[in-house]
This record gives C-alpha cells, sequence and structure tokens, in this order.
C-alpha cells in the first residue's frame, strides 16, 4: 500500500492539467473486482477494491469522493489517508446522481471505464439524473496519463517481479513427473501471499491436439499430472505490495527435450529477445512488434497472438504490443516507448507443422538505455533433472 502522498498530488495534479487542457469540470473512474478493471480507482485513491464494484468522482481541482456498494461499507479501508470521503448509498447510480447535487457549474464529465467497466443502470441514473450534464468517454485520456511510472511506481512493479521470481523459485524445487498442477499452484500461491501478493493468476499450459487441431492449452491449474516428457508454461501474474502488477513465464520439462520443442522455446526467447531490443525511447510499439515476428518466423514459427501490453495498477494497460490482434482496440495511449513505461511481452507461438507450441513472458522497465528485465531468470526452457536444473543452452 502506498503512503506516499507527493505520489498522491502528482496524480491528482495530472489528472487536473488533463481536465483543464479538455475543458472537462469532473472525472468518474468506474471500477469492478474483475482483473484489469479496477486500477483506475486505485490509482486516483489508493483504494484497492476487493469485491463487487465502485467509483470516484473528482471535480476539478477537488479531493476525490469514493463511491461504493452498499455492501462494501464493512471492508477495510486502505492504511493511507489519500481521500477521506468515502460513500456507501443504497445503489451506486442514486449515489452518484447525489454526489453531483448543488453542483449546477458542472456541464462536462469525463467517464474512464466508460465502456468496458461502467454498469449500465449506472450510466443510465446519470444521464437520467443529470440531463443538463454531457457525460463523455475520458479511458483513452487517462490512459494517456498512466503511462509513464513515477520512480515510487517502478519501486512497486520491482517489488512485485521479486514476489513472482520467489514463486518460480519454489516451483523450481517441487515440479516432478508425478505432481499435480494444483499441487504446485499450491505452493506458488502460499509464496504470493506470504510475500504481501494479491490477486493471483496463475495458468498452466502445454501442447494439446484437439480435432487434429493443435494448440497451446491453458487453464488454472487442475488435478492433471505432469508427465516426464510434456513441456509445461507456468504462467504466473500477481499484484504486488503496492498494487503493481507483473508477469513471470517460463517452460519446464524434465526428460531430455524434443528438438522442436527446444526450438520453440528458442522461437520464444529470440523474440522476446528482439522485443528487449526494442523497446527504447521513441520506438513505436508497431516497431516492437514486428521485431518479435521476424525473430520467431526466422525459427520456423508463427505467433498466435499479441505480443505483450503495458501493465501497472491493472494488469491490462495499454499500449498494445500488437494492437491490430487485440479485441478492444480504443488506440494506443501513446506513439511512441517512453521512459517510464513498463511492459510484459509474451509471445505464443506456434511451429509450421502445428505439432509444438511455446510461450515465456517477462516484465521490463524502460529506461534512457533501453529495457531492463526484472526477473533474475534465464528466459529459456528449464529442465529439471535428478534434483538439478539445467538451462537448455540455445
Amino acid at each position: 500500500m502506498s503512503t506516499n502522498l507527493e505520489e498522491r498530488d502528482r496524480r491528482w495534479e495530472l489528472l487536473n492539467t488533463s481536465m483543464r487542457d479538455n475543458d472537462m469540470d469532473c472525472l468518474i473512474f468506474a471500477a469492478n473486482d474483475y482483473r484489469g478493471h479496477k486500477g483506475a480507482l486505485r490509482y486516483v485513491t489508493d483504494y484497492n477494491l476487493c469485491h463487487r464494484s465502485g467509483n470516484a468522482v473528482m471535480f476539478k481541482d477537488e479531493a476525490p469522493i469514493v463511491v461504493l456498494s452498499g455492501n462494501l461499507a464493512g471492508a477495510r479501508r486502505p492504511t493511507t489517508d489519500w481521500v477521506e470521503d468515502y460513500r456507501f448509498p443504497g445503489t451506486i447510480g442514486q449515489g452518484l446522481v447525489d454526489v453531483f447535487a448543488d453542483r449546477r457549474d458542472v456541464k462536462r464529465v469525463g467517464i474512464i471505464g466508460f465502456g468496458q467497466i461502467m454498469k449500465v443502470d449506472e450510466y443510465l441514473a446519470l444521464t437520467h439524473g443529470l440531463p443538463a450534464i454531457e457525460f463523455l468517454d475520458y479511458s483513452a485520456n487517462f490512459e494517456k496519463i498512466r503511462v509513464v511510472k513515477s520512480p515510487e511506481e517502478i519501486i512497486g512493479v520491482e517489488e512485485s517481479a521479486y514476489v513472482l521470481d520467489q514463486c518460480f523459485s519454489r516451483l523450481l524445487e517441487i515440479a516432478r513427473p508425478g505432481v499435480t498442477e494444483r499441487e504446485i499452484g499450491a505452493e506458488m500461491y502460499k509464496v504470493g501471499y506470504k510475500l504481501g501478493g494479491e490477486d493471483p493468476l496463475f495458468l498452466t499450459m502445454y501442447t494439446e491436439t484437439v480435432n487434429d487441431e493443435v494448440s497451446a492449452s491453458f487453464a488454472p491449474p487442475r488435478g492433471r499430472e505432469l508427465t516426464a516428457h510434456d513441456v509445461h508454461t507456468f504462467s504466473f501474474e500477481i499484484v504486488g505490495p503496492r498494487g503493481y502488477w507483473t508477469e513471470l513465464s517460463r517452460m519446464v520439462t524434465f526428460a531430455t527435450p524434443h528438438e522442436d520443442d527446444v526450438r520453440m522455446a528458442r522461437a520464444v526467447s529470440k523474440g522476446m529477445t528482439a522485443a528487449a531490443l526494442s523497446l527504447k525511447p521513441g520506438t513505436s510499439p508497431d516497431a516492437v512488434q514486428r521485431a518479435v515476428l521476424s525473430a520467431i518466423e526466422a525459427e520456423g514459427a508463427v505467433s498466435s497472438y499479441w505480443s505483450g501490453h503495458s501493465l501497472g495498477l491493472d494488469v491490462l494497460e495499454q499500449p498494445w504490443i500488437g494492437l491490430d490482434v487485440v479485441e478492444d482496440d480504443g488506440g494506443q495511449a501513446t506513439d511512441t516507448i517512453e521512459v517510464g513505461n513498463v511492459f510484459t511481452i509474451h509471445p505464443m507461438v506456434v511451429d509450421h507443422a502445428k505439432k509444438r507450441s511455446g510461450y515465456m513472458s517477462d516484465t521490463f522497465v524502460v529506461e534512457p538505455s533501453g529495457a531492463r528485465k526484472l526477473s533474475e531468470f534465464s528466459t529459456a526452457l528449464h529442465c529439471l533433472t535428478k534434483g538439478n536444473v539445467n538451462v537448455i543452452d540455445y
């Protein structure tokens, strides 16, 4: 949990400047407890929504007001004092309308989370109850505000990356043939929570053939036992103690891997290396995507997915790496990579013969000299044999 009021004031000033520049009187930050849909509320109030939905209302040059679902009245408040005014109305929609009582000078209000997060009944309550106010989608403007992380935010990202490295260390200690995905998941969750992590998302992935179609099947841990010759990808995403997301994924096997599995791991690794070399200030996200695809294709593989994205208080933030294959095409937050951006890069590759697949991920911070990878682990296929961890040499 952040305690830095200077960081709070920095964010509020950015938001106020944006309102002044765009002739806005107020902003509404919509949130729900789905991953990727509550970071805006935390950004402006330092409140980590634990359940249901909620909003913050910030009038220009005033402290925000938090409007939460009534059943959250007993939820623990933040340990920080960023915001004092918390409200728990019978319905959030009416609660939002009530915030605007006697605010006859308010004409234009921007909604962050307009298309993907705000509930329809809340929007209808606002438009029906406040017909004189013009409500606009302000999500893209907000993405431009939060895309560059402050030094304090970078510390939060580094803390989260440390948690994930410890989770993967534990995985390397216990993964072996015959162990179930759930047994591994239980240990990783334990380590993550012990070190202050929250909202973990742990997925296991392996190449699967269904109706003669090969794909990288992934899901939360199940009762499936690991086998010696499978190549398993363990993907872990988590919020660190200060609320910032990072991602870490690695491919793991036990027996001597098939040469095509090594090639897929090499394709992923080369794609991520190409991305890291391209993540420089002034480079466009599209150029990073092209560098990833070129490196992957040189290994006889294709990318079946977009290659990465920014992340912070939400697990999915703009800009995207590979926007043309992202469903939610709302435009990019920025045309170029900037110092202070944080990215996860995660190419999903399938070989041309459609018999093998590969996937890994790393989180990077963009600095003046280029991208800095946060994990201490090699971006490579890890082979666990006789109690030893061998990183496959490409």
